[in-house]
């Protein structure tokens, strides 16, 4: 590769990163059958949305939030756990004790509901 192509290639990959930031969750893989399936729960903005393959989910009791970050006890970014899928519910659970109920979306949040 050409010393010219592939510092495009990196700088437009820097540039994908930066624009992602925080307004993004990375997807989650698709649930396996009952065992459901591991996952990084964003939380660093709080808890309210989860992204299972191409669903998106919504805390049930809305967001669940400490001045714009996760309660004490979470971890900030994300939270490790499992996610298990059962019709328009999606349940996180983890190692820590949490357990969050999410619904289903319609479609994806707007960008403009994350924090910066």
């Amino acid at each position: 590769m050409r010393p010219t192509r592939a510092l495009v290639m990196i700088t437009m990959g820097g540039l994908a990163l930066a624009l992602t930031g925080c307004s993004s969750e990375k997807p989650s893989p698709t649930p396996s059958a009952n065992e459901g399936t591991t996952v990084d729960l964003y939380t660093h903005c709080g808890i309210r949305y989860l992204q299972v393959g191409a669903d998106w989910f919504e805390r049930v009791g809305g967001p669940l939030a400490n001045e714009g970050n996760p309660p004490a006890g979470w971890n900030n970014p994300s939270q490790p756990g499992r996610v298990t899928v059962a019709d328009d519910l999606a349940t996180f659970t983890d190692d820590a004790g949490h357990k969050e109920s999410f619904k289903k979306l319609d479609k994806p949040p707007s960008s403009a509901t994350n924090c910066a």
